[in-house]
């Protein structure tokens, strides 16, 4: 598939296939001699457009320490929910200064083509491209995993092409994690997971490029959560810390604020500072074991992108969110309050995380090998509690008959 190349401009003609093209042009735009038009477009078809029109190029690809939270969010959209892309993206704009349509070959024919607003998700999408891919140039649109959706805007005069590029990169995104982090609400959570890792820093600040990810702690503490502090066995509350990261912060800063007035909130505020430091632990445990191996996840998952990531060797070093997440889950079966108000975890000697490991392949494959219905499946979580449930079951009946 051609595509332009980092640092270099698109040719001045360049063809794109789509799904669906529709005229949005105002009697104004036609007036002023400019056409519109929304296009679905296969998402490697926008790795074939250069942003030399863009204020704003790629901030990672110059320095991977100024990805901020809009770029995470991107990329967990492609990763987790890619069908959700289109709707939850705000788009692509491409400015040209001339279109020629083909409706029965599905084919745009571009003349000076260039993005003028969507670079940070055109560089997610190229981020995600190069590490699930192993060959660019094979790139098969007819087999792309999801679609983009773009503006394109048809104007022969340059200097308005760049004035629309100024108007159209001006917004002011809201910072949550600021918000949190001046309010003091994540100093304890920081505080816990530094007596277990020295050093160790969370974002309080969106420009803290250097922390862990305070919305994947509260995810991975949330999972963890048994139901004797939720008191929330529904699948929403099941699937919320793999489909809904924003909420577990707004929740947590809710339980903070509650937790002198409100037990329950006491409670959760409570037990998600104190697990987080284990709750990283458990994530990084499963999303490298050894025991992913032999399973041909990576053969399974090439068409729609890998649900893992090897080494050179070719060993498994990364497993999808999706995979992993229902097993942190299930790990909740092990969480006790020892004390009141004080929580462990203990994993009892007769499990095994090779098994744990094949009944979640087995829960991959019945999703048809996509990590993200797997995340999303509230069956999955489920079905995985199964084994870390019985086994405590069967301690317990032990335990009483002795």
């Amino acid at each position: 598939m051609a595509k332009a190349k980092k640092g270099m401009h698109a040719p001045s003609s360049l063809q794109l296939s789509y799904q669906l093209i529709r005229t949005t042009t105002s009697p104004d735009e036609k007036t002023s001699g400019v056409r519109s038009y929304v296009v679905n477009l296969p998402v490697f078809e926008i790795l074939k457009l250069d942003t030399r029109e863009n204020l704003r190029s790629y901030i990672a690809e110059y320095s991977p320490r100024k990805r901020n939270r809009v770029h995470e969010a991107i990329e967990t959209t492609i990763l987790r929910e890619p069908q959700r892309f289109i709707t939850r993206n705000s788009g692509f704009v491409i400015a040209a200064t001339e279109i020629a349509i083909d409706d029965n070959k599905k084919e745009i024919q571009l003349e000076n083509a260039s993005i003028i607003n969507g670079a940070q998700s055109q560089g997610e999408i190229r981020r995600w491209v190069d590490n699930s891919f192993d060959d660019e140039a094979s790139l098969d649109s007819n087999e792309a995993p999801f679609f983009v959706r773009a503006e394109v805007i048809v104007d022969s005069d340059f200097n308005e092409i760049v004035e629309t590029a100024i108007a159209r990169n001006t917004a002011t995104p809201v910072k949550s994690i600021s918000q949190a982090g001046a309010r003091g609400h994540l100093e304890e959570l920081e505080a816990s997971i530094q007596r277990r890792r020295d050093g160790f820093k969370i974002k309080k600040s969106e420009t803290d490029f250097d922390a862990y990810d305070t919305r994947r702690i509260l995810q991975y503490a949330r999972l963890l959560m048994p139901l004797s502090v939720s008191n929330n066995d529904t699948a929403a509350e099941k699937l919320r810390p793999y489909k809904n990261p924003e909420q577990c912060l707004t929740e947590f800063c809710m339980w903070f604020e509650l937790r002198d007035k409100d037990e329950d909130a006491r409670r959760r505020y409570e037990f998600t500072v104190q697990m987080a430091p284990l709750a990283i632990d458990e994530y990084e445990y499963w999303e490298s074991h050894e025991s992913w191996n032999g399973h041909r996840l990576w053969e399974e998952t090439k068409k729609g992108g890998r649900a893992c990531r090897r080494d050179k060797t070719g060993r498994i070093v990364w497993v999808s969110p999706g995979l992993v997440f229902p097993i942190v889950g299930a790990m909740s079966e092990f969480v006790e309050e020892s004390a009141p108000n004080r929580w462990t975890m203990s994993k009892p000697r007769h499990f095994k995380s090779s098994e744990m490991v094949a009944r979640a392949v087995a829960q991959f494959r019945n999703v048809e090998s996509d990590p993200m219905l797997m995340g999303r499946s509230a069956g999955v979580y489920d079905a995985l509690r199964i084994y870390p449930a019985t086994i405590i079951e069967v301690m317990q009946d032990l335990s009483s008959g002795s």
